[in-house]
């Protein structure tokens, strides 16, 4: 009796507490080590309750339907015996915690939203159960494998960087996929992705693939990042022609012959390649930043692209020659042979490192201003 006593004192004493800090349905509870029990949040009417820097708080006595939406951040959370009894629950963040075990969320049904990103977690079966989810984050942990996800066929944003995964097997059987991230971990190849249609975005970078074959299929393709890779063949990407933004640095590429068809790209960057013409890109219309930083062959061809260039990059690049007008030009570091581009061209706002070059300039500032 003593007991209950002393539980119906500390839930009344939080409810008091809190709840002049209810508003509009929502609650946020922040860096409160003697919160621990959760219950009293049956008296609240809540849609959205957020929870930060708890280190106490279990899930141990019912709470169910206090909330449609839940956040538990940095809370130092292990144990979730009892989260399953919020039946109500569509949106969960539990996210900076030290979670390995997530048995207790594959009852959890009606969550389409679930972040898991910076735990401990190494088996994800559980979530084998959570047909209905959309979007998944699974960032920094310890996942190997991805196989267990292949019924979440609603899925539209899946994330699983900074994890140790080698294959992608799995992945292929969710074709409603709009925004695929996988950077940081040790995937080889993308082939087994081809039928994912739908994708929008795929973030790859960081990883150890050596070839694109597969990535031809994925003609939607808006957004791709492949940097840190292996990568010496871009020829799979000729048939990505919906591509606005192209990430490829850091691998190891020379000819980009099979981008010459891509007319709507907008930002492509290149840094760390072996690349010495850009002539490809000669047609692109829609071009507004372009970096080619540090590139390892001994001379980079004439640049010269879209007329609406706002930002070229070249620093530690060798060039020949110099764009005509553009709005900002990035050359530090640069072997540059000739300038004279720049004072009839009416570049705008120039960036120029040339200590110790050998130049040829053709023309004078004077003449520029006329």
């Amino acid at each position: 009796m003593n007991n209950e006593s002393n539980n119906e004192e500390y839930q009344n004493k939080f409810y008091q507490k809190h709840l002049p800090r209810v508003n509009n349905g929502q609650l946020k509870i922040k860096n409160d080590k003697t919160l621990n029990d959760l219950q009293f949040m049956q008296r609240f009417t809540l849609k959205y309750l957020y929870i930060s820097r708890c280190p106490n708080i279990s899930f141990k006595h019912a709470f169910n339907e206090f909330s449609q939406t839940f956040y538990a951040l940095k809370c130092q959370i292990k144990n979730l015996i009892g989260i399953d009894q919020n039946i109500a629950l569509n949106t969960l963040y539990l996210s900076y915690n030290l979670i390995a075990d997530i048995k207790q969320l594959q009852t959890m049904i009606s969550l389409n939203f679930l972040a898991l990103d910076f735990n401990q977690i190494v088996d994800i079966t559980p979530l084998s159960q959570l047909i209905n989810l959309k979007q998944l984050y699974l960032y920094n942990n310890c996942i190997v494998d991805l196989s267990q996800i292949k019924n979440l066929h609603r899925l539209e944003i899946l994330s699983v960087s900074n994890n140790k995964i080698s294959s992608l097997s799995g992945i292929q059987y969710l074709t409603n996929l709009k925004k695929l991230i996988v950077s940081h971990n040790q995937i080889t190849s993308l082939y087994i992705i081809k039928n994912l249609r739908n994708l929008k975005e795929l973030r790859a970078d960081n990883n150890e693939i050596t070839d694109l074959h597969g990535v031809q299929h994925l003609k939607n393709l808006t957004s791709l990042y492949l940097s840190n890779n292996l990568i010496s063949d871009l020829s799979p990407l000729s048939a990505c022609i919906q591509l606005l933004t192209l990430l490829i640095e850091n691998n190891q590429i020379s000819d980009l012959s099979p981008l010459k068809n891509i007319c709507f790209l907008v930002h492509m960057s290149m840094e760390d390649n072996y690349i010495s013409s850009v002539q490809p890109l000669s047609e692109q219309k829609y071009f507004r930043y372009l970096t080619l930083i540090n590139q390892k062959k001994p001379s980079l061809a004439q640049i010269q692209t879209s007329t609406r260039m706002k930002t070229i990059s070249t620093t530690r690049s060798h060039l020949e020659n110099i764009p005509s007008k553009r709005t900002v030009l990035q050359s530090h570091f640069n072997s540059v042979t000739n300038i004279s581009e720049l004072l009839i061209n009416a570049i705008t706002n120039v960036q120029l490192n040339l200590s110790n070059k050998l130049l040829q300039v053709f023309g004078t500032v004077e003449d520029a201003s006329q």
